[in-house]
């Protein structure tokens, strides 16, 4: 009898212990994640859901935790170009989601996270589907805003265009409450209508950036000159002069320096081979090759010169990154051009 009741007690003690080494390594997994150590975060997440002892809450913590993990692992894979990679750490993101919308299925955050997964695989209906799912739990104009992003890679623009719409007014509602602001919603919006051909309307929303956004953004060097060349396109495409307000926008930028030269480019002021070089360190090159690209193709295609516009723009899908605005633009107007 005594030996039957020590083995019940060795039982209890063991599953004590296991539970507790779980806990710990969650704990542990988290404080990793804090400090950035991806790779440790995720042996450390997989260790505490090897424990079979975590509550349910637990578990679903460990997985939001490590598919969350996941999802910045697949972006540094993209930045280094290794996408075959990158695709799979979102497929295990995807899976550990969905394993933790079985414990709590109304995760609105939940919902996002592995909608943002499905939308950098390329997957945009189930992307789509997931931000559905949350907007029905909480109505928010951010993840009205990835939602659009999806629909907008997927080429549904006219429902792009609604969601960014609705997000500007709630934005407009309770603007502290949005986690996101009307300048960054209206230049949101401003792509959706330019990649859907809709140049004036482009136009209109980027001039509403550049509006309210300048006040507090016109001294980066990076935010005004980007926006500035997204007008200016936006305006030759629709066939509007625009030189005054490309003058004065030049005003309060630097022109030589990257990417103000872009502005001194269009004003006729540099000749694309003069612009600022490409610099060689790493994505910071890529993305300075890729905007260059993308823009001088644009302005190309107002002037009708659709041939070297063809030649930019192909360029500009072999170099910028898979995931911005400048890669799908590229790609649409490649398709209009029949190439």
């Amino acid at each position: 009898m005594f030996k039957v009741l020590l083995a019940a007690a060795s039982l209890v003690l063991f599953a004590a212990t296991a539970q507790a080494g779980g806990l710990d390594d969650l704990k542990a997994a988290n404080a990793a994640a804090q400090q950035g150590n991806i790779d440790e975060s995720i042996r450390l997440f997989t260790q505490a859901l090897g424990s079979s002892d975590l509550a349910p809450a637990d578990q679903f913590a460990a997985r939001n935790g490590r598919g969350s993990e996941y999802t910045s692992k697949s972006l540094i894979a993209d930045a280094f170009e290794r996408l075959d990679q990158a695709r799979g750490f979102r497929d295990n993101a995807i899976a550990d989601f969905t394993a933790a919308l079985v414990i709590k299925t109304d995760d609105a955050a939940l919902y996002v996270a592995r909608g943002q997964a499905y939308d950098l695989n390329g997957q945009y209906d189930p992307a789509i589907a997931d931000f559905d799912a949350a907007l029905k739990l909480a109505k928010s104009p951010v993840t009205l805003a990835q939602r659009a992003s999806s629909e907008l890679a997927k080429g549904d623009y006219d429902r792009a265009v609604a969601g960014l719409t609705e997000a500007l007014d709630l934005v407009a509602k309770d603007p502290k409450d949005a986690r996101i602001e009307a300048v960054d919603t209206y230049s949101e919006r401003g792509y959706a209508e330019f990649v859907a051909a809709r140049y004036a309307a482009a136009a209109a929303d980027f001039d509403k950036a550049v509006t309210l956004g300048s006040p507090k953004r016109g001294g980066d060097v990076l935010w005004l000159p980007y926006q500035a060349a997204w007008l200016h396109i936006a305006r030759a495409r629709a066939g509007q002069n625009d030189a005054e307000e490309l003058a004065r926008n030049a005003g309060k930028i630097d022109v030589k320096q990257w990417p103000g030269t872009l502005v001194a480019y269009f004003l006729g002021h540099a000749k694309l081979d003069e612009l600022t070089p490409p610099s060689s360190h790493g994505s910071m090159g890529h993305a300075r090759e890729c905007g260059l690209s993308f823009f001088a193709a644009e302005q190309m295609l107002a002037k009708n010169d659709n041939a070297e516009a063809a030649k930019r723009l192909t360029r500009a899908r072999a170099v910028c990154n898979i995931h911005t605005v400048y890669y799908l633009a590229a790609g649409v107007e490649l398709k209009r051009l029949g190439k």
